[in-house]
C-alpha cells in the first residue's frame, strides 16, 4: 500500500483484479483476495471440541516461532493460517520433535514437556504428515503396502518377525477405508497425487494417534480427494482426536476448523473462534490490516 500505485491479484491461478490502488484501502485489498462460494466441497460443520487439552505450551519457540502460548483441545480441528513462510511449519515441526524447540512449560497428551524427538513424539500419540509427500511423506519406489506399514516397522520389538499376512490385511482395510484402488504391490509413484496423499495419511491410522499434525494435506490434490480428506478430518475430530491443520487454503480453514490461529512474523497474532471465522478476518490478521476488527 505504501510503495505501489497498481495491484494485480491472483487467486487459484486466475487474475481476479488488475487495477489502480487509488481509492482502495487495506480492507478493500483483502476483499479482492478472498471470497468464493465453497459449494458442497466442505462437509457440514458440527461442534466436537471438548474442554480437555491435548497439547498446551507456554513461551514456545522453534525455528521462526518465538515465545508463543497456545492450547490444542481434544476433538477440535485447529487451523494454522497466515501468509506463507511466517513460521507455521516450524510450529508443527517443533511440536513433533523434528527441530529443536524450547518452552517454559508444556504438556503433551498428559506427559510433561515437549517430546524431544520424533520417536518420543510417536510414542506420545503424535503423528505428522508433511507438505511434500513425494520427498518426505513416502518412499515412492517402494510398494504402496510397504509405505502404509512403515510406522509399524519402527514399533516392532527387536527380533520379532513380521507377519506379511497381517500387514496385507491391515493395508487392504486402509485402502478400502480411503478408496485407494488397485494392486497394493505397485510402487507408490504409480499413484495419482491425491492417492499418494491418502497413503501418507493412511499409514498413521493403525496407530490411533491422539494428535495429527498436518502440513497442507490437500495441496496439489484433486477436488474429490480433497472432500474425502475433509470428511476424514472431521470424523477424526468427532472421535476425540486433536487435528492441527496448517493450510495455505483460506476457505479450507474457514469451513473446516473450530478455531484458527493466525501466524505473522513468528507469532500468533490472532486466534479466531468459529463465530468470528471468515476469509477476510484471516487474511486481515495475516497482513496486519484492521487489527481492531480481528477477534484475538
Amino acid at each position: 500500500m505504501a510503495l505501489c500505485q497498481h495491484v494485480t491479484v491472483l487467486k487459484d491461478g486466475t487474475c481476479t483484479a488488475d487495477r489502480s490502488l487509488d481509492g482502495t484501502d487495506a480492507s478493500g485489498l483483502v476483499r479482492l483476495m478472498v471470497g468464493r462460494d465453497p459449494g458442497d466441497l466442505f462437509p457440514k460443520w458440527q461442534p466436537s471440541a471438548s474442554t480437555a487439552t491435548a497439547i498446551s505450551v507456554r513461551n514456545f519457540s522453534a525455528g521462526l516461532m518465538r515465545d508463543v502460548d497456545f492450547d490444542i483441545r481434544t476433538g477440535e480441528v485447529l487451523g494454522i493460517g497466515g501468509l506463507v513462510g511466517q513460521g507455521q511449519e516450524d510450529l508443527l515441526l517443533g511440536l513433533y520433535g523434528a527441530i529443536p524447540a524450547r518452552t517454559a512449560s508444556a504438556s503433551v497428551n498428559g506427559a510433561s514437556g515437549l517430546p524431544g524427538g520424533v520417536p518420543k513424539a510417536n510414542a506420545l500419540g503424535l503423528a505428522y504428515v508433511p507438505a511434500d509427500r513425494k520427498r518426505e511423506g513416502l518412499h515412492l519406489i517402494h510398494p504402496i503396502i510397504t509405505n502404509m506399514m512403515l510406522p509399524a516397522f519402527a514399533r516392532l520389538p527387536a527380533l520379532k518377525l513380521r507377519s506379511r499376512l497381517a500387514e496385507r490385511k491391515t493395508a487392504k482395510g486402509l485402502a478400502a477405508q480411503l478408496a485407494i484402488k488397485g494392486d497394493l504391490e505397485r510402487p507408490a509413484q504409480a499413484l495419482s497425487g491425491g492417492n499418494q496423499q491418502k497413503v501418507a495419511l493412511a499409514k498413521w491410522m493403525p496407530h490411533d494417534p491422539l494428535v495429527l499434525l498436518l502440513n497442507d494435506p490437500t495441496r496439489g490434490v484433486d477436488v474429490e480427494t480433497k472432500r474425502e480428506i475433509y470428511l476424514m478430518l472431521r470424523a477424526l475430530a468427532a472421535a476425540g482426536k486433536a487435528v492441527v491443520l496448517l493450510s495455505s487454503d483460506t476457505p479450507e480453514l474457514v469451513h473446516l476448523c473450530d478455531r484458527v490461529a493466525v501466524v505473522r512474523e513468528g507469532r500468533i497474532v490472532a486466534t479466531l473462534e468459529r463465530a468470528a471465522l471468515s476469509e477476510e478476518a484471516i487474511v486481515s490478521a495475516a497482513m496486519g490490516a484492521e487489527k481492531q476488527k480481528v477477534a484475538a
